[in-house]
């Protein structure tokens, strides 16, 4: 009797997630000390089949492999080469040798390119993160999908695939076969500026585990245009079109998981001392294949042709410094993270009833936020409010957001249990579901949902950014207050020679 395939369901998700969520860092403090006990909470779950174990124990495995590398003092010897190494599904010295031995089959035709794919094959620490040189031939059925401030995005179908794993029997990689991409289009990528190699340098060694940015399989080049494409997954969605098609269904620990994740990558990129930039819900995207949540575009700073006193990026998620004239910093990001926060716990776009214009820009820089509902968790409203503070130094960082959601989610979980003691087993599937959902804000279902990307702004405010009253963010709230930006108005007009 066949197997039946095993996919990603709502099942094992939360067994998942709750095996992350209930770790102890405590007592839990080395890799293997983690990946143990979440093994055997899997083993314990008597939810589970043996099928859907298996499923989940090969995810983890394959998760703790890319650790251990760095992170693991276990090791055992490879068979073939000898070496001993720290991955158990593979050896990661045998995977490097032979990609150190394809280097002379191929080559990109620019030197300094050749040379960052072989450091990053070098390196390499999982079978299907193999950032590589691809023919354009081996893409067909390239669609435009859309322009970006500094690239055109297409879908296209890879012919043979990336690799997907390491056959150790055979000491050969085996390929994914036929699959859809994203081809990211660099813009003016053929001539000697360095925008372009910069994005590509950080895109293929910033996450050499496709942990947490949206993943890269390698470059390839336009032979018409002479463009370089970055070739990336294809993500089924982005956070914003997820809320807008989903919000009604997600319970409060599925809202709380979202900005866990995005806590978590965010702080990944900051401990490499990068800053994203661009920071949005359409910039968060999500992979229905294994349900995971990964951030897309290291903003850059946008077009490569843009003024120097502009700033590319998102209105309502631009920090109020920025606009200012202040350079972007691992704050700035924080800010965004707020408003985040926000549009996810509430599942509406941020200023959705006004332009995305001056007056919107000062009435942020004056400190008004969007509106705070009253069923919103209060300690989770205490840490939005935080990150979208006016003064930076009063955010949090992002390895605080990720530790105070990762509490606020144990706190779910207790609570579940805690249910779970008091109320008759068959009726606590039903109870338990109603108890994580959370009561939704009633939208006008006649209400166009916009969609506003990323752009070019010039800014040249005077005015020094601040956190507004109480009493002004409650009038601001009701739309009934008397905002008194005549002054800064004209003095912006003034400042870019408009005399209107």
């Amino acid at each position: 009797m066949s197997t039946q395939k095993i996919e990603w369901n709502e099942k094992l998700i939360s067994v998942r997630d709750k095996s992350l969520h209930t770790l102890d860092i405590n007592i839990h403090k080395t890799v293997a000390e983690k990946e143990k006990y979440r093994k055997d909470l899997v083993e314990n779950d008597s939810s589970l089949t043996e099928n859907e174990k298996k499923f989940l124990l090969n995810d983890l495995q394959n998760m703790y492999d890319a650790l251990r590398i760095n992170n693991s003092v276990e090791k055992q010897q490879c068979n073939n080469c000898l070496n001993w190494h720290r991955a158990i599904q593979y050896c990661e010295f045998c995977i490097r040798k032979y990609l150190e031995n394809n280097f002379g089959n191929w080559t990109s035709g620019n030197n300094e390119i050749d040379k960052l794919i072989q450091e990053c094959q070098r390196k390499i620490k999982k079978p299907d993160v193999v950032i590589e040189w691809i023919e354009y031939n081996q893409f067909e059925n390239i669609k435009h999908l859309a322009d970006g401030g500094c690239a055109t995005v297409y879908t296209a179908i890879w012919k043979d695939g990336c690799y997907h794993k390491w056959n150790s029997e055979r000491r050969i990689f085996e390929r994914f076969g036929r699959q859809k991409i994203v081809l990211k289009r660099l813009n003016n990528s053929n001539n000697n500026n360095v925008h372009w190699f910069q994005e590509v340098t950080l895109s293929f060694t910033l996450d050499n585990t496709a942990q947490f940015l949206a993943k890269c399989y390698g470059l390839t080049k336009d032979p018409t245009t002479q463009d370089y494409m970055l070739a990336l997954n294809y993500y089924n969605n982005d956070l914003r079109h997820f809320l807008k098609d989903n919000f009604h269904s997600l319970t409060l620990l599925q809202k709380y998981n979202i900005i866990y994740f995005i806590a978590s990558h965010l702080n990944n990129i900051h401990s490499q001392n990068i800053v994203h930039r661009d920071l949005h819900s359409g910039n968060i995207l999500y992979n229905l294949r294994n349900l995971i949540w990964k951030i897309g575009d290291l903003g850059l700073s946008g077009p490569v042709d843009k003024p120097s006193n502009s700033i590319y990026g998102n209105l309502p998620y631009i920090a109020p410094e920025v606009i200012c004239g202040e350079i972007y910093t691992k704050k700035s990001d924080i800010y965004s993270m707020g408003i985040l926060m926000w549009e996810v716990i509430t599942g509406e776009t941020p200023f959705d009833d006004y332009e995305y214009d001056l007056e919107l820009t000062l009435y942020i820089v004056k400190g008004y936020r969007p509106k705070i509902y009253e069923y919103i968790p209060h300690e989770y409203t205490i840490l939005m409010k935080q990150c979208w503070d006016a003064n930076p130094n009063n955010r949090p960082d992002a390895n605080t957001i990720w530790e105070k959601m990762d509490s606020l989610i144990k706190s779910l979980y207790n609570e579940m249990d805690k249910q779970r003691e008091n109320i008759q087993s068959e009726d606590f599937k039903s109870k338990i579901k109603n108890f994580f959902k959370n009561i939704q804000v009633i939208r006008n279902t006649s209400k166009v949902y916009r969609i506003q990307n990323s752009k070019i702004y010039t800014f040249n405010i005077t005015i020094q950014p601040r956190n507004a009253t109480d009493e002004e963010q409650q009038a601001f709230d009701s739309k009934q207050f008397e905002f008194e930006i005549s002054e800064e108005k004209e003095q912006y007009l003034k400042s870019i020679g408009t005399n209107n």
